[in-house]
């Protein structure tokens, strides 16, 4: 009876940790793109790929009591859901900016260099600017941006901060492809990326040509993980996660083995 009795508390124990443990894994929705080359992306498989997927799910590993799960979506969209509630996190290369902070909570961990250039053809007609003030006040000086980014953040916030006849003139573009191939024709004079960017769009197109124009990062900055304003748990376990990867060497890792890896297979 003795024998019964402890092996009936063993398995209610047993029982106990079991649900203790699943009770623990929370159910995380990580929100992300699928055409933003190399950090988030389909592979030829159609397996979610990229740096940002790739940090992710070594924080996943060393976060146990969370449980990620990716969804899906167009970059604006990773936004609109994260506002909603849709999602836990946004994972998207997001930089800061002073709206975007309105709303969300930014972790305080970087996980990625984003200081961008001025950045034009080398063999265009604007090959010899270094400055936006040379494209400011000139209608026929079209930078060209994407819909939603930190650039076009920053080119609208350069207009209300000039008088008119310093204003810049820019397109915003849906999509990477068309706005490089209006760089690539000679539509547009400029544009804003990283010195990461400008090599992947002529590795990819090498009719694009581009060089970096400003002697000095116009925008510094870095890419950072987005999360609903009332997840400090979340975004300290992220930050935490990120510190200990820096320090340990596998955040550099990552970058070698999908960053760099991916430039040289172009």
């Amino acid at each position: 009876m003795k024998k019964l009795f402890i092996k009936a508390a063993y398995i209610m124990l047993l029982a106990a940790l079991v649900f203790s443990c699943a009770k623990k894994s929370e159910k995380i929705i990580i929100g992300t793109g699928q055409d933003y080359e190399p950090f988030c992306y389909r592979d030829a498989e159609g397996n979610l790929a990229g740096f940002d997927i790739e940090v992710v799910k070594e924080i996943g590993r060393r976060l146990p009591q969370y449980t990620f799960e990716f969804e899906v979506f167009d970059f604006k969209n990773v936004l609109v859901s994260l506002a909603s509630g849709k999602i836990d996190v946004g994972a998207h290369e997001f930089e800061e900016n002073p709206e975007r902070r309105r709303t969300y909570l930014y972790g305080e961990e970087g996980y990625n260099d984003y200081d961008s250039y001025l950045v034009v053809k080398a063999d265009g007609p604007w090959a010899h600017i270094t400055s936006l003030e040379e494209l400011a006040g000139n209608p026929g000086a079209v930078l060209a941006t994407s819909v939603g980014s930190n650039y076009e953040a920053f080119l609208i916030t350069w207009n209300q901060n000039h008088p008119a006849d310093q204003q810049l003139y820019y397109t915003a573009f849906e999509e990477d492809y068309v706005r490089n191939v209006n760089m690539a024709n000679g539509t547009t004079a400029a544009q804003l990326l990283t010195e990461f960017e400008m090599d992947f769009t002529n590795a990819k197109m090498p009719g694009l040509n581009c060089k970096i124009a400003s002697k000095e990062p116009l925008i510094y900055s870095k890419a950072y993980f987005l999360f609903k304003k009332d997840s400090g748990g979340l975004q300290n376990a992220f930050d935490s996660s990120l510190r200990d990867m820096k320090a340990d060497g596998t955040l550099e890792s990552i970058k070698e083995r999908v960053l760099t890896a991916y430039l040289n297979s172009l």
